[in-house]
């Protein structure tokens, strides 16, 4: 029996994860929910529902890895302005949510230049007090970005992960889950 996925996005309370059943020789045995970040992180033992652990292949870990990026990509992508309701609905991290160049409302720029005192405040555009992670620069140095948003008339714009006092994005989407799938791809050939 194929196996059917369930996509759980993940709330306050619970974590991103997919849930199938297992079927023994056609027989219903159990349902396991496996945990998005333990996959893409590269854990492919999880327990079932009755108590079991089963361990994941290759085949069903991509078929799930592809249901989450499907779904990430859903939200990420809509198109529409995004906002502080939206980002809390979604379960996903900030930069998950949004992608370079997304429009947000204005309480989702607030709660971000509020979270912490903003590590930059210029005319036009802040960046949040918290380093997101250190990029390599033009010259090949590392440097801090920062999550950045401008202000675009009366609208804010999501600048992406910027170095210090810039509103360029230095860094190419990654979730996660395209790294974990091309690991599988090239594993398998």
């Amino acid at each position: 029996m194929e196996n059917i996925f369930k996509y759980i996005k993940k709330t306050p309370n619970t974590r991103e994860t997919v849930e199938y059943d297992i079927y023994i020789d056609g027989e219903y045995s159990t349902s396991c929910n496996v945990d998005a970040k333990m996959l893409i992180d590269g854990f492919r033992k999880f327990t079932c529902i009755n108590g079991n652990e089963i361990s994941i292949d290759d085949e069903t870990g991509l078929s799930i890895l592809k249901l989450i990026q499907k779904e990430r990509h859903a939200v990420k992508y809509s198109g529409l302005v995004k906002t502080l309701d939206g980002w809390c609905e979604s379960g996903f991290d900030l930069t998950i949510y949004l992608a370079a160049g997304d429009t947000v409302d204005e309480h989702l720029a607030d709660e971000q230049l509020n979270v912490l005192p903003p590590h930059t405040m210029k005319s036009g555009y802040f960046q949040v007090g918290e380093p997101y992670n250190q990029e390599k620069d033009d010259d090949g140095n590392w440097r801090t970005t920062w999550c950045t948003f401008a202000k675009n008339g009366s609208m804010w714009i999501y600048c992406g992960l910027c170095f210090e006092n810039e509103t360029k994005n230095r860094v190419n989407e990654r979730d996660g889950v395209t790294g974990a799938i091309q690991a599988i791809i090239m594993k398998n050939g």
